[in-house]
């Protein structure tokens, strides 16, 4: 039977077919809307324990996941034998969808999907959590944009076990082959690069790479063979992609791209070298290599120019100089394209970006340059310009929290310095300055020392409000003065017999500052006085 409540939670229909056990729910007290995802059974007995400690812990590591493509866990709890989660709710549909609808898909698509997955598995791998179960049906596509990474808790339930051999094939074809071995490593990013890759094939060439009816069919098949290379199946795919997809898809965990940030640094240095058309060759037969470098390419030239020298009255297209150029260019544009950027080179491409006055663009700045270039410089010459950027970004970030918090009632401070500006800020809206002034010094006071970046940002929003403050305070007293000014103008025209001209005065007065909250006292003293002369 299904259920209609559990916890704090009213539920309504499921989210993703009938059958689905995620369902969408409200909780009644604070009228928000989340999902709410009902657990086997199994993961608070059997392997995890007979309670929900293990259960609430793992939610605990997944909370402290806040990036943006890794979709919020706000907490789990155990009804009558029933585990269940709370998540956000995502509007939008998943990858395997659009797959289903769209057939494959265009590679520079495929390529800002892959690069949005890869910044969200570092943020979980960086938290001390490996997916594991990566499916297209896990990768969630918001109608706002990005990515949404779902499913961390599929492996909870048979985390200890060999489950390549008895996983629905679904999920098997995504699996990495530690998997089907039950090795340790299955515990290890990896596993989660390797899932990354079969997706992104099945997204460039719209089927699997590795056709299979069963886990021992799989299995066999992917002994007898690495995958096809995707540049086989779709002409227009860039070699760098075609090598990156290649690299995520090898047999040996050694032989695949370390780690979900290394993935992402080539993908972007993979662009970056893309839209500037450098040329590779030269850089190829001088010997450089980069992360997607083709074992034996240069083994293979070598062979070429050692071939013995005679006439040829062959095409020139046909001729071993011709063919070894190619090879050369070919190689080139896999390996110059991902040669890592130089620390000047970082800092020229995101100035711009830093520059601008689209919060977008010091997204891009920070996620595709800054955060490389402070990994690998970080020393850098660039690191008083940056800071600076990087505290006026924290506050626009505030500024979004704070303006979600009045929008949603689900959405609560995260931290001390948010609730005392949001504390601050609901006097000031208020009209009561006063009130506000104080709780922006209490801040400024308490939070103002501290080297956390998202509390600096609080304290500099709040010492602009301060400011403001101030300056309309000034402003404020300017006009009491020239409002009281007017009333002793008022009792003037009245002292002369001149009432009418003195009643146009009052209601002026009282029409122009009857909204002013600071003014009340004198807005009520004019109201007093044109009553005062109706009843003449």
């Amino acid at each position: 039977m299904q259920l209609s409540r559990i916890g704090p939670f009213a539920l309504e229909g499921p989210l993703g077919g009938a059958d689905s056990n995620v369902l969408r729910g409200v909780h009644v007290e604070r009228g928000a809307s989340m999902a709410v995802k009902l657990l086997d059974p199994r993961v608070i007995r059997g392997a995890l324990g007979a309670d929900s400690g293990d259960l609430l812990a793992d939610i605990k590591r997944l909370q402290k996941i806040t990036h943006s493509g890794v979709v919020r866990h706000y907490g789990a709890a155990v009804e009558n034998g029933q585990p269940y989660v709370a998540l956000e709710l995502v509007d939008g549909e998943s990858l395997r969808e659009l797959l289903d609808r769209r057939g494959r898909l265009p590679w520079d698509m495929v390529v800002e999907i892959a690069d949005a997955i890869c910044l969200a598995l570092h943020a979980a791998h960086k938290a001390g959590v490996v997916h594991r179960r990566l499916t297209p049906s896990r990768v969630l596509l918001p109608t706002a944009g990005g990515v949404k990474l779902i499913g961390f808790d599929c492996a909870w339930v048979d985390h200890d076990e060999v489950v390549g051999l008895r996983c629905p094939m679904p999920v098997a074809h995504y699996l990495s082959p530690e998997q089907f071995r039950g090795h340790q490593s299955t515990n290890l990013p990896a596993c989660d690069l390797y899932s990354l890759g079969v997706i992104l094939y099945e997204c460039l060439t719209g089927e699997l790479p590795w056709p299979a009816d069963s886990p021992a069919q799989l299995k066999a098949a992917r002994r007898e063979a690495p995958a096809p290379r995707v540049s086989t199946k779709v002409l227009d795919c860039p070699v760098w992609l075609d090598v990156l997809v290649a690299k995520l898809l090898a047999r040996k965990r050694s032989e695949r791209l370390a780690t979900a940030e290394v993935t992402h640094a080539a993908i972007v240095n993979a662009q970056q070298k893309t839209a500037k058309g450098v040329s590779a060759a030269q850089q190829v037969l001088a010997g450089k290599s980069g992360v997607l470098a083709i074992d034996g390419d240069r083994e293979e030239l070598k062979k070429i120019h050692r071939r013995t020298k005679r006439r040829d009255d062959s095409p020139f297209y046909e001729r071993a100089w011709f063919l070894a150029a190619c090879l050369a260019a070919i190689v080139a544009g896999a390996v110059w394209s991902l040669w890592p950027a130089g620390e000047a080179e970082l800092f020229a491409a995101a100035e711009p970006l830093m520059d601008s006055d689209r919060p977008g663009d010091w997204r891009r700045a920070q996620d595709q340059y800054l955060a490389e270039l402070l990994e690998r410089f970080p020393d850098t010459q660039y690191r008083d310009e940056i800071s600076a950027f990087e505290l006026k970004y924290a506050m626009h970030r505030a500024e979004q929290r704070i303006a979600n918090l009045d929008r949603r009632a689900d959405r609560f401070p995260e931290t001390e310095a948010e609730r005392l500006y949001a504390e601050a800020r609901h006097f000031e809206k208020f009209g009561d300055r006063v009130t506000a002034w104080q709780r922006y010094e209490g801040l400024v006071q308490l939070i103002g020392a501290s080297d956390d970046l998202d509390d600096r940002a609080f304290v500099e929003l709040a010492r602009l409000r301060i400011k403001d403050i101030r300056a309309r305070a000034q402003e404020q007293q300017q006009v009491a003065d020239f409002v009281t000014e007017q009333l002793d103008k008022a009792d003037g025209l009245v002292a002369a017999g001149q009432t009418l001209a003195a009643r146009e005065v009052l209601t002026t007065l009282i029409s122009l500052y009857e909204g002013n909250r600071e003014l009340t006292t004198l807005v009520d003293r004019a109201r007093q006085r044109r009553a005062e002369l109706d009843a003449l």
